[in-house]
């Protein structure tokens, strides 16, 4: 490769060789990294076509960091700029990878490769608008193609077209079945919005990448959680051992390996859950669907309470202190709970004496159009997502007012999740109650 001009193909081949079936090349690979001097560099005349190679070797190795340090020394490089702004966007630094795309966009406006990752990093850097400029002026020309379908796929997705952006990248797959990114993404948005018109599994698409070299580490996670919620707990472990196994000190396949390898020897009752979560359903019945009297409704307005779930979190005490709340009401009230299993104080008899009222502090010192804010807006992993559904935490002001222990109550929440939710909530200047 060195001895020629590089090129997509010459890459192409590389990757190839590197993975291929027979697991030798990636092992080859590192012996000549290990040893890049004497063994590859003193043999090319172009220094910069050997650091080039170096810095891809590196990137192909999973070793991000010295990979960012040897491109970056090469940027006179066209290439070596292409799998710089590849090694910072793996690395989650959107701002850097930005920078670099659009100083090779500016040199190389013509080359194709050029145009898609600057509109690319322009999306992820949290700016989608701005990639309009890049799209537009390629499209007639790459507008049928995988990947400017993409692009724009994610650029739509990014602005809240969710299903417009979901609908292009199913157009970028089928064109390109190859395009893993385009899969990963759209794994991603499926599992977080739906398909809009049906029930597309997002697996298939996390799954599809797991054929893709190097090992397509975001996709491959995801995936492993998806696996772990629905209890394929080995599946999920072999998911997380193939990241750690490109990238070692991967920290957040660590603990999600560990926290799989945990549930494989936890004991989970499947009967209890359902039992679980049919209460759970009843508790949200609106108490505007019963037959009550006007006053009792009246009551139970003014005080508040719209769910069978709220009311169960009064004592006979409580209501009757309320003004016109009598006896006749009281009976009532316990007749429609009756229908359902329930009764009056059962809610704080559940939360082994915990005084119903307590809030979190910071609800009062906070902004309400901040707790009013939806979860989506944490961008949570697949797994405290998960969570927050079966908790019915929606939004901030729901979360806010969560402890510790009732999070880690639920159904394959770990310490990692804790510690994610924990670290977003830091981030907006909020935290978990006492």
């Amino acid at each position: 490769m060195g001895a020629g001009d590089l090129s997509a193909n010459s890459f192409s081949t590389l990757v190839s060789e590197v993975f291929s079936d027979n697991g030798s090349g990636r092992d080859e690979l590192q012996a000549l990294a290990a040893n890049w001097d004497a063994e590859v560099g003193g043999a090319l005349s172009s220094k910069t076509n050997s650091g080039v190679l170096l810095g891809v070797a590196q990137y192909l190795l999973g070793d991000l960091s010295a990979a960012v340090e040897t491109l970056s020394e090469h940027k006179s490089s066209e290439w070596a700029r292409v799998y710089l702004v590849k090694a910072l966007a793996h690395q989650g630094k959107t701002g850097q990878a930005r920078k670099v795309a659009d100083e090779l966009y500016k040199k190389a406006p013509d080359l194709a490769d050029a145009a898609f990752l600057a509109a690319e990093a322009r999306i992820a850097d949290g700016d989608a608008e701005a990639a309009d400029e890049i799209l537009g002026a390629i499209e007639g020309s790459h507008g049928s193609s995988s990947e400017y379908l993409f692009c724009r796929g994610l650029q739509r997705a990014k602005q809240g077209e969710y299903f417009e952006g979901i609908d292009l990248l199913r157009q970028a797959v089928a064109v390109n079945g190859t395009n893993y990114e385009a899969h990963f993404r759209l794994g991603f948005y499926l599992d977080l919005y739906g398909s809009g018109d049906g029930d597309e599994d997002p697996l298939l698409h996390y799954e599809k990448c797991l054929e893709a070299k190097p090992v397509h580490s975001n996709a491959v996670i995801n995936l492993g959680l998806l696996y772990e919620d629905r209890e394929h707990y080995h599946d999920a472990i072999k998911c997380f051992e193939a990241v750690l196994g490109h990238y070692p000190t991967h920290p957040r396949a660590k603990l999600f390996l560990g926290d799989a390898r945990a549930c494989t020897s936890m004991f989970y009752d499947k009967e209890q859950e359902k039992k679980a979560d049919r209460h759970s359903q009843v508790l949200k019945i609106p108490v505007s669907d019963f037959e009550l009297s006007v006053r009792s409704r009246n009551c139970l307005q003014k005080m508040n309470i719209d769910t069978l779930g709220d009311l169960i979190m009064k004592t006979e005490q409580e209501l009757l202190s309320y003004k016109n709340f009598g006896e006749t009401s009281l009976q009532e009230i316990k007749e429609m709970l009756n229908q359902k299993g329930l009764r009056l104080g059962q809610g704080l008899e559940e939360q082994s004496g915990e005084a119903p009222t307590g809030r979190n502090p910071l609800e009062a010192t906070t902004a309400p159009e901040v707790l009013d804010r939806t979860i989506d807006e944490l961008a949570l992993s697949v797994r405290s997502r998960r969570c927050m559904d079966r908790l019915a935490v929606r939004t901030l002001r729901d979360l806010i007012n969560k402890t510790e222990v009732e999070l880690m109550s639920a159904k394959n929440f770990g310490m990692t999740s804790l510690n994610e939710i924990k670290m977003k909530l830091k981030e907006m200047g909020l935290g978990l109650r006492s």
